[in-house]
């Protein structure tokens, strides 16, 4: 077996082997990364060159010819950080909602889509002194998004079954979208 650099661990002024990196950890402490290989450890990486042994002294090591050099791998479960694996999405059960009602829905969210349309339209103009929307694409979004939140707020106020644009709505939008586009300032940029 070959012996061991005794240049590692790291002393300032040394450089790692290509590719690996250091790191900190949550508490501050250095570990080293693998950049391609994505392998850590707590020490500094091991230089094994092939066909040199090493004999250490306190006092002095031996000079070692240059050759190039070979990191020992390290296995993934020495790993010293432990990434949490990222949990898949449950998706909540959603309950059986009849057809009529699902239509009902759909109906009701392009009504309301087109309210919003229609009051976020002079947020679009040239002249709007508060929250002018700029851009088409922002326009899209910012109406799939009041439309989207606004639905969830109805459909929570009232039940599925329920929901209508009535006057009152059509004044309560019109309201939320007023103190909503003022919050932006002159021009609206997305958030």
């Amino acid at each position: 077996s070959s012996g061991i650099n005794a240049e590692w661990p790291l002393r300032p002024g040394k450089k790692l082997p290509p590719h690996w990196r250091t790191a900190k950890d949550a508490e501050g402490k250095t570990y080293y990364y693998h950049a391609i290989t994505r392998e850590t450890q707590w020490d500094a990486p091991v230089i094994e060159e092939p066909g040199v042994r090493k004999i250490e002294t306190p006092s002095s090591p031996v000079a070692q010819p240059k050759r190039q050099p070979v990191v020992k791998k390290v296995k993934r479960e020495e790993s010293p950080v432990k990434v949490p694996k990222q949990a898949t999405p449950v998706k909540k059960a959603e309950p059986e909602v009849d057809p009529a009602t699902k239509k009902a829905m759909a109906d009701f969210k392009g009504s309301l889509a087109k309210l919003v349309v229609n009051v976020l339209g002079k947020y679009n103009k040239v002249d709007c002194k508060v929250g002018r929307i700029m851009d088409n694409n922002d326009f899209k979004y910012i109406a799939r998004k009041l439309t989207h939140g606004l639905t969830e707020k109805e459909l929570a106020r009232k039940g599925a079954t329920e929901l209508a644009i009535t006057d009152n709505l059509k004044q309560r939008v019109k309201q939320y979208i007023t103190a909503y586009m003022s919050k932006f300032g002159p021009i609206y940029h997305r958030t």
